[in-house]
């Protein structure tokens, strides 16, 4: 209502205004000299309006790209004339509506686009349909217009401008499915829209349509975005190649070159330059990270000058005065402010509901369809020029306009703040430690792919800082060897400014580098190590990588050759068997797949079969998943001639590795990263070893996060809750029948331990808790698994008269691969976290797993 009130104001003042003489404003006169409409100052005062008024706006709680459009009117040629409607600002303003169109089909989601372009599909078919359906009938039976007049003027209510996109940038949502769904459904709304008006003008000209007509803009579209999606990212990876600095001044004229090259060049194959735009974004998507200070630069440019200039110059167009023309004008531009309105959000609502949406979702969806600007523009011109449309129906557009560029972004930001809220809360719900990088560095040349790398794996809206980190040695002059670490630091630093990361950098004095990097990291509850290979320290005479792998816990990044990221199109993932068992395998895979939507690339994971069918089991990999290619290995001592046969330009080789001692840890593991960088020369290639869990090296760090370590072990698949099987045996057989679905044999021999133990040698563990383990189960073990009823199991052998009947049980399954000390200190975690206070009876109360982890995180606080 705000937003509304204040519109209509600002109209009625505009109108006052516009009904003065023209002599009340000898704006472009010179004024003692001073020539207001000289271009210099023209572009002077829109500056201070892109400055301030967004301010304003913003301090009266209304977006501030509605401030932007408002003073473009009352600043216009049409009311204080103060910005002339020929001056530069319009040709800024249309190269920024080219510019806000590429930024669009660069931020969007691609990962997420293709696996769900069925979205953007059903939504651009509704947003186009139904407004061109109903805008045409309406048109001919309400304003009595000709059937090509109102075809033509539906077409302008089918399409849209995402005008407040720049509030889901600000928000955090650009990666959300709402979002890449209503981008993908304005290409295709658009570009039928503009289908419609190259039809409507060909037949206006021509007098009919032809077949020709038909096969020359076919094969024009075909050749033109085939052009687009197979040149333009072969040109670009051998320029940024070519260049080395890619994030410097060239690539980014590289890059804006390209963008207005293909905005040029649509014309020639009938489209409008605002989908050549988007489709040079699109192409370039996946070679420009999100984190990269190439995107960061690419976004500062757009929202400080082009976006800004490009509102001021939809605000221009706006001529109040034909507000007070004839009846017959006013029905006219009223029913197509409504049917702009209807229409669009008929598109949405039912597009939400058909995609499941929620309410905020829905509401983004019509805030950001709702908007008339580019292609409206576009018609109404062609329109008004071939004489299909009237003065009347000009002067409608331009209402339409000022009308939804106020309604929609109101809306979206509304809509966009609560489910931005949502988000975080989502985020928020992580228990347990921060994700928290360090970044040990001992040279300049490590700065710049370890850095890039970082940003890639820091989670986007965590808060948390990277952590740069130079040891220097002890010296006579402390004072210059710190000023010297800091001075490398300095690009570091500099480096995650520049991409509005938060950075924390560190310099210590030490002769001991890998102790100071372990001490530090624990005082700053460090998570992941990003390492570099080459780190290397006077008085260390060890390799330093291998040392803080095997001496530390963490998740750790090396990176065994350091290559870029940006250029890369397909990781190669090889998993050894048994890694995806390791307690910290999920971490480290959720952070892979964080840097695979990061860079926008494809999958490739290579792994024996056992392990594939382990993973697809587990859920880390999904069947039919687009961008994620199997191939199996004979055997895993193979897997370097493997990734070396398989290993293409523009590649990028990770490898998963286990420490010392781990379950998946083979002697080969510690000769792996030399081989692979003999194998591959200068070819990029990762080594990534998943984090220790607290519980397998220290047992007494189960009770300081109990809820932590709960989801560890007990996974919701190995979680079964309030279980209807009276007994101890029958819950067993159906807990390993859950877990191991053929019936084999080794299955009857595993049923067949387990009831021997529960009749002979079941633990207590507490008194209301019986544990049964083994060390001979077969994968998908080693694995934990819990069973409760709050009735009480019946025990299979003699009652306990000192302790009531159990209402948990644990199956403790190991294999024969594991050492005896790894499932002696499972076991030992397990004893520890039952015994904390009222811990068994909010176990054995809830009745979801979402309700047991909420239980569980009361009790531990």
């Amino acid at each position: 209502m705000r937003a509304l009130y204040v519109a209509s104001m600002i109209t009625n003042g505009l109108h006052a205004i516009a009904a003065l003489p023209s002599a009340a404003f000898p704006l472009a006169a010179d004024i003692h000299g001073f020539d207001i409409a000289d271009p210099m100052v023209v572009f002077a005062l829109a500056l201070a309006v892109v400055l301030t008024v967004p301010l304003i706006f913003e301090r009266l709680k209304l977006p501030g790209l509605v401030g932007l459009i408002l003073a473009g009117i009352a600043l216009g040629p049409y009311a204080a004339n103060l910005i002339p409607g020929d001056s530069l600002v319009q040709p800024l303003g249309a190269a920024g509506l080219l510019y806000l169109m590429f930024l669009v089909g660069l931020e969007i989601d691609m990962q997420r686009f293709s696996r769900e372009r069925r979205d953007s599909v059903i939504f651009g078919l509704w947003t186009f349909l139904i407004p061109q359906i109903l805008g045409t009938l309406g048109a001919v039976y309400f304003l009595d217009l000709s059937w090509p007049a109102s075809i033509l003027m539906a077409s302008m209510f089918a399409s849209h401008t995402l005008v407040p996109y720049p509030i889901i940038q600000r928000l955090g949502l650009v990666k959300e499915r709402v979002v890449t769904t209503t981008a993908g459904g304005t290409v295709l709304t658009d570009t039928l829209a503009l289908l419609v008006l190259a039809v409507v003008a060909e037949s206006t000209r021509a007098g009919g349509l032809t077949g020709i007509f038909w096969v020359r803009q076919g094969v024009l579209f075909t050749l033109y975005v085939g052009a687009i999606v197979w040149i333009t990212p072969r040109l670009s990876r051998w320029f940024f190649s070519y260049i080395g600095n890619v994030e410097g001044v060239p690539g980014f004229l590289f890059v804006l070159s390209l963008a207005y090259g293909c905005a040029v060049l649509a014309p020639l194959a009938g489209l409008e330059p605002i989908i050549g735009t988007f489709l040079a974004g699109l192409a370039l998507n996946l070679l420009i990270p999100e984190q990269s200070r190439l995107m960061i630069r690419l976004r500062f440019v757009g929202e400080a000058l082009f976006i800004p200039f490009f509102l001021l110059s939809v605000g221009l167009r706006v001529d109040v005065r034909l507000l007070a023309g004839s009846p017959k004008a006013w029905m006219v531009m009223l029913y197509m402010v409504a049917a702009g309105y209807v229409t669009k959000f008929l598109a949405a609502y039912i597009s939400g509901k058909m995609l499941r949406f929620s309410r905020n979702e829905t509401g983004i969806l019509f805030g950001l369809s709702v908007n008339q600007a580019a292609a409206t523009l576009a018609a109404v011109m062609v329109g008004v020029e071939l004489e299909i449309f009237s003065p009347a129906v000009l002067n409608g557009t331009i209402l339409m306009i000022l009308a939804t560029c106020l309604l929609g972004p109101w809306v979206t930001e509304r809509y966009g703040r609560r489910l931005a809220l949502q988000a975080d809360g989502r985020q928020l719900d992580s228990s347990g430690a921060p994700e928290r990088i360090m970044i040990p560095i001992s040279a300049a040349n490590q700065i710049e792919p370890l850095m890039a790398l970082s940003m890639m794996l820091r989670q986007p809206r965590s808060g948390e800082s990277l952590y740069p980190t130079m040891i220097a040695p002890e010296s006579d002059e402390p004072d210059a060897a710190v000023a010297a670490t800091e001075k490398v630091l300095a690009d570091a630093t500099l480096q995650a400014v520049e991409a509005e990361v938060p950075v924390h950098p560190i310099v210590r004095l030490s002769d001991n580098m890998v102790e100071e990097i372990l001490g530090s990291s624990r005082d700053l509850r460090i998570s992941t190590l990003v390492l570099d290979d080459r780190l290397s320290f006077p008085s260390e005479f060890e390799h330093v990588p291998t040392r803080l792998i095997e001496l530390g816990r963490h998740m750790v990044f090396r990176f065994i050759n350091p290559g870029p990221l940006n250029t890369c199109r397909r990781i190669l993932v090889a998993v050894p068997p048994l890694m995806e068992r390791q307690a910290g395998f999920p971490a480290a895979w959720n952070a892979l797949q964080r840097l695979v939507s990061q860079a926008g690339v494809s999958l490739h994971v290579l792994a024996e079969q056992a392990t594939l069918q382990a993973m697809e089991r587990r859920q880390f990999l999904k069947p039919n998943t687009p961008h994620v290619e199997r191939t199996t290995l004979a055997h895993w001592s193979r897997m370097p001639l493997d990734i070396q046969k398989e290993y293409q330009d523009n590649d990028i080789c990770v490898v998963f590795l286990a420490r010392t001692g781990q379950l998946a840890w083979k002697p080969a593991h510690a000769r792996l990263p030399n081989l692979m960088k003999r194998l591959l020369g200068k070819r990029p290639c990762l080594a990534i070893y998943p984090p220790e869990m607290k519980w397998e090296k220290d047992t007494d760090a189960v009770v300081q996060s109990p809820s932590v370590q709960f989801q560890s072990l007990f996974p919701a698949s190995q979680t079964f809750l309030d279980m209807a099987e009276p007994s101890v045996s029958e819950a067993v057989q159906r807990i390993i029948e859950s877990v191991f679905p053929d019936a084999t044999q080794a299955r009857r021999r595993l049923l067949n331990d387990l009831d021997s133990m529960a009749r002979e040698a079941a633990l207590r563990i507490a008194p209301e808790c019986l544990l049964l383990h083994t060390h001979k189960a077969v994968p998908p073990a080693p694995m934990v698994l819990l069973a409760t009823r709050k009735e009480g199991f019946v025990e299979d052998a003699l009652p306990d008269s000192q302790n009531p009947p159990p209402r948990a049980i644990i199956l403790l399954l190991g294999i024969p691969e594991e050492s005896p000390e790894e499932h002696l200190r499972r076991l030992a975690a397990i004893s520890a976290m039952f015994h904390v206070e009222g811990w068994l009876d909010n176990v054995c109360r809830a009745r979801s797993y979402e309700e047991l982890v909420a239980l569980l995180g009361a009790t531990a606080s």
